[in-house]
C-alpha cells in the first residue's frame, strides 16, 4: 500500500474531503441540468388540466412565481447558493421546505437499504465460504458462477420476480403497499443480491490468495480443520478488501433503492424522487440526490479512516 505510506492523514483526508465535495457538487449540477433540459417543467404540471384562452397566460404566471422565467444560470446560482446554506427551496406541489418532505420518507428508505446491506453482506460471505468447504468439483464451479449471475441481475428484475412468488403465487405478502417485516425483508433480499454477489466475488478470489499464504500451510501441519483454517484465519485477512468495497456497494444500494420501492409500491424516498421527476419538482429532486451523495461520500470516507486500523500492516509516514 504504497499510497498509504507517502502521505500523512492530514494530507490524504484532505484530499479524500475535497473530492468528496467535488462528487457532492457534481451529483447536485447534473441533476440540476438534467431536470433543466427535460421537456417540460413544474408550471406546466400545476396548469395541467386547465382550459380555455387563458392557458398561456395562467402558464407565464406560474413560472414567474416559480421563477422559471429567469436564465439558467441564475436559476442555478440561486438553487446552490440556497442548498450551501441548507435551504432547497419549497417543494412545488406541497408546498412545504422541501428538505422536510424529504426526511418524512427517508426512515422507510433507510430501513430498506441498511437490511439490504445487512443481508448482502451475509449472502455473500456466506456463499464464498460454502465455496471453498465445497469439495464436489461440480458442485464448486456451479456455486462460483453464481455471484458474476447475481450482479448482472437489476433488482427491479429480481423485484418483479418474488413478488409475482411471494404476492401473487404464496399470498405472504400484499402486492401494494407497505406490507410490514415480510414485505420489507422481500424487498431486502431483491436489493441485495447484486450486492451479495459482487462481495461474494471478490471474497472468493481474495480467500483463494490468502489460502495459499505461508501461515495457513502452518495451520494446516497444526491439525487444525478445514472450516478452522478458512473461517477463522483465511477470512479475516481476505474481508479486509471487501471492506473497502462496502462504500461502492452502499452507493449501489442507495439508487437500487428507487426501483425496489417503486417495483413493491412502498413509499419511500424511491417513490418520493419517481414522482418529483414526473412533476418536475426541482427542489425535491436536488435535495434527493444531493444527500445522497453525501452518504456515498461520508460511507467512503468512513471506510478508508477505518482500513488502517484494521489492517496493523498500513501506517502513515510524513
Amino acid at each position: 500500500m504504497p499510497g498509504w505510506r507517502r502521505s500523512s492523514p492530514v494530507a490524504r483526508y484532505g484530499l479524500r474531503l475535497l473530492y468528496g465535495v467535488i462528487v457532492v457538487w457534481g451529483a447536485f449540477t447534473g441533476a440540476f441540468f438534467l431536470l433543466y433540459v427535460v421537456p417540460g417543467d413544474a408550471a406546466g404540471g400545476l396548469t395541467a388540466g386547465a382550459d380555455g384562452a387563458d392557458v398561456k397566460q395562467l402558464l407565464a404566471e406560474q413560472r414567474e412565481l416559480l421563477g422559471l422565467d429567469r436564465p439558467v444560470h441564475v436559476q442555478y446560482w440561486d438553487a446552490l447558493s440556497g442548498a450551501l446554506g441548507g435551504d432547497f427551496g419549497q417543494s412545488v406541489y406541497q408546498r412545504r421546505p422541501a428538505v422536510e418532505v424529504y426526511f418524512e420518507s427517508f426512515p422507510q428508505t433507510l430501513q430498506l437499504a441498511f437490511l439490504g446491506l445487512l443481508l448482502a453482506v451475509v449472502l455473500g460471505v456466506t456463499l464464498s465460504v460454502v465455496i471453498e468447504l465445497t469439495d464436489w468439483k461440480w458442485a464448486r464451479e456451479l456455486l462460483i458462477s453464481l455471484p458474476p449471475v447475481a450482479v448482472s441481475l437489476p433488482p427491479f428484475l429480481v423485484g418483479l420476480l418474488l413478488l409475482q412468488v411471494f404476492a401473487f403465487q404464496l399470498h405472504w405478502i400484499k402486492a401494494v403497499g407497505d406490507q410490514g417485516f415480510g414485505g420489507l425483508l422481500i424487498a431486502s433480499v431483491a436489493l441485495a443480491v447484486a450486492g451479495g454477489g459482487s462481495v461474494s466475488q471478490l471474497l472468493t478470489a481474495n480467500l483463494r490468495s490468502a489460502l495459499t499464504s505461508p501461515y495457513i500451510e502452518t495451520a494446516r501441519n497444526w491439525g487444525l480443520s478445514r472450516f478452522d483454517i478458512v473461517v477463522r484465519h483465511a477470512l479475516r485477512n481476505a474481508a479486509l478488501p471487501v471492506i473497502t468495497s462496502l462504500g461502492t456497494t452502499v452507493g449501489v444500494m442507495v439508487g437500487g433503492t428507487v426501483l425496489t420501492e417503486t417495483v413493491f409500491s412502498r413509499l419511500g424516498v424511491g417513490r418520493l424522487v419517481v414522482d418529483a421527476v414526473n412533476g418536475r419538482d426541482m427542489p425535491v429532486v436536488l435535495v434527493a440526490v444531493t444527500i445522497s451523495a453525501v452518504i456515498f461520500v461520508v460511507v467512503n470516507f468512513v471506510v478508508d479512516a477505518l482500513y488502517p486500523l484494521l489492517d496493523k500492516r498500513i501506517r502513515w509516514e510524513g
